[in-house]
């Protein structure tokens, strides 16, 4: 009985962690502090969204002009899509155990992502890009081989 409450209580955790992770994500995504505070000095509207539907354009232009752009800029186009979605590759086989094989797991992340890009193009709230779709793909798939080792380590 004491490891049936143990296991609720970590199941419980897990789902408050996944919501915090999703909150985040939501937040990182639709919300860009910098450019609404210097809007609201400046009083300048926000500059035509470049939308790319073109798969690796962006992840193209990043890495042949790398030097032409601030590391910044660089790494948290790349680097941080991947990283952003780490967790959820982490998360999801924890939750259930519908997400313990790859497939459903990684298809249940391109989805999110989609509608993260999705919920971007529509409230003009950032850009739609495929290539960030991608990019939170691998991070996902990353995250779900680090479920896959830690799981291999625990048995």
């Amino acid at each position: 009985m004491k490891m049936f409450v143990i296991n609720l209580k970590i199941r419980l955790y897990v789902k408050l962690l996944f919501f915090l992770y999703i909150s985040v994500v939501l937040f990182v995504s639709l919300v860009n502090i910098e450019s609404i505070y210097s809007r609201m000095i400046i009083f300048q509207p926000l500059i035509e969204a470049q939308h790319n539907l073109i798969p690796f354009t962006t992840i193209g232009n990043y890495i042949i002009n790398f030097y032409n752009y601030n590391f910044d800029i660089w790494f948290f186009n790349i680097i941080g899509n991947i990283l952003l979605f780490v967790p959820m590759g982490i998360l999801l086989p924890i939750l259930s155990f519908k997400f313990r094989k790859f497939f459903p797991s990684i298809i249940l992340v391109i989805l999110f992502s989609l509608t993260v890009e999705l919920l971007q193009y529509a409230t003009q709230l950032g850009v739609f890009d495929i290539d960030d779709i991608i990019l939170n793909a691998l991070g996902g798939s990353i995250g779900f081989l680090i479920f896959i080792i830690m799981k291999r380590r625990m048995s």
